[in-house]
C-alpha cells in the first residue's frame, strides 16, 4: 500500500490533476519520461528557463501528482563524468516526501555498440524522511532523455554553479560577493573552527540582549541548562527564548531570519560552507548539519547572567538546504 500512495496518491502540498493528460506543459520541454515497468503508469520531467515540473499517472490518461518547483529551487544532479554509463537525476520535494527521477544511456566503447540503438534506462525513488519507500524501473524503450544543455543550462542562466563537494547548487552571488567568516581557535595546541561574536544574532537581535528591549514573552514549560523556566517569545518565522530576562537562545526556521553574514534558512550546503569560508573542522561537505562554537575569546555574552558559551547550529533538510539554524548558549 504505502509504494501506491507514495507514487501516485500522496499529494500533500500537490495538485491533483483530474483534466491534465500525463506529458509536458504548454512550452516546457521533456528532461526525461518513461513508463514504468508492471504498473501501467508513466512518469514525466519537464522544464523551461523557470520551473521544472513533474507528473505521474496512467500511461496516457490524467496524471495523479503533479508538482512543480522553481528552476533555482529544484535538486538538480548532473552527470559526474564518471563510469561506463551517462545519467542525471532530479530531486522534487512534498513535504515528508521525496521524488527522485533518473534518466540515462549506456556509453558505445565499440564500433559494435555503435551500430546498436542507444541501451536506455531510468528509475523512479521515493523517500519518506528521508528513507526510501518505493523504487520503479522504467521500461527501457519508453525512456527519453537527452544529454546536454536542458537542466543544467538553465541553472547556470539563473546564476548557479554545481558544486560537487557539496553535491549541491551555489548561488553566484554568494560566489562574488561573501567574505569568509570562519575563524581558526588555537587553544592548548589544538585548532577549531569558531565563528565571531558578531554573527550570534537574527535580524539585528543578539544573544545576551535584554528582554524589555524587545517585548513581551510568554512563559513556557521548557528549562534552561539550570533547569530555571524559560520564557518565550514567538515571532513570524522565529522564536527567542529568555532566561533571567536575557537572550540565551534564537532559531529561525524561515528566510526571513538571517545571521550578519547572510546564512539564513533556505540556503544550500554548498552556499553555507562558501559563507563560512570553508568546512568546518570535523565535519564533510555532505554533513546533515553543523556545530559551530563561538570563538571564545569574543565571548561578550551579557555579565550579569550565568552564560555559558554559544553555539550556532545548523541543520540540512533532506533538500541538502538549511531546514532550521539555532543560536544557543550551553553551560560551561
Amino acid at each position: 500500500m504505502r509504494r501506491d500512495l507514495a507514487i501516485g496518491l500522496l499529494c500533500l502540498g500537490g495538485l491533483w490533476a483530474t483534466e491534465t493528460v500525463a506529458g509536458c506543459p504548454q512550452g516546457q520541454e521533456a528532461f526525461t519520461s518513461c513508463q514504468i515497468e508492471g504498473r501501467g503508469t508513466e512518469v514525466f520531467v519537464c522544464f523551461d528557463n523557470q520551473v521544472a515540473t513533474y507528473s505521474y499517472g496512467p500511461v496516457g490518461g490524467p496524471a495523479d501528482l503533479i508538482l512543480s518547483v522553481s528552476i533555482e529551487q529544484v535538486d538538480f544532479e548532473p552527470w559526474s563524468g564518471l563510469g561506463t554509463a551517462i545519467s542525471e537525476s532530479i530531486t522534487f520535494y512534498n513535504r515528508d516526501y521525496g521524488y527522485t527521477i533518473g534518466g540515462g544511456f549506456e556509453r558505445p566503447f565499440s564500433e559494435e555498440d555503435m551500430q546498436r540503438p542507444p541501451r536506455r534506462f531510468g528509475w523512479v525513488e521515493v523517500t519518506e524522511s528521508g528513507e526510501r519507500a518505493a523504487w520503479l524501473e522504467c521500461i527501457p524503450d519508453t525512456v527519453s532523455y537527452g544529454f546536454g544543455g536542458g537542466i543544467y543550462d538553465a541553472k547556470m542562466a539563473a546564476g548557479l554553479v554545481w558544486d560537487w563537494d557539496s553535491e549541491t547548487w551555489v548561488s553566484d552571488r554568494i560566489l562574488s560577493e561573501t567574505t569568509p567568516v570562519l575563524r581558526e581557535h588555537h587553544e592548548f595546541g589544538v585548532v577549531s573552527d569558531c565563528l565571531p561574536a558578531a554573527e550570534f544574532r537574527l535580524n539585528g537581535v543578539k544573544m545576551g540582549d535584554p528582554l524589555d528591549a524587545l517585548g513581551t514573552a510568554e512563559a513556557t514549560d521548557d528549562v534552561s541548562f539550570s533547569d530555571e523556566p524559560i520564557d518565550r517569545m514567538a515571532l513570524a518565522g522565529a522564536y527567542i527564548d529568555f532566561f533571567q530576562d536575557a537572550v540565551v537562545t534564537m532559531t529561525a526556521t524561515s528566510p526571513g531570519w538571517h545571521m550578519p553574514s547572510g546564512l539564513s534558512v533556505g540556503l544550500t550546503r554548498g552556499d553555507v560552507i562558501r559563507i563560512l569560508g570553508r568546512v568546518p573542522s570535523g565535519y564533510t561537505a555532505r554533513a546533515q548539519g553543523y556545530t559551530i562554537p563561538v570563538c571564545s575569546e569574543n565571548n561578550t555574552a551579557n555579565p550579569d547572567v550565568s552564560f555559558g558559551q554559544w553555539f550556532a547550529l545548523i541543520d540540512f533538510g533532506e533538500d541538502k538546504r538549511v531546514d532550521r539554524m539555532t543560536l544557543v548558549t550551553s553551560t560551561e
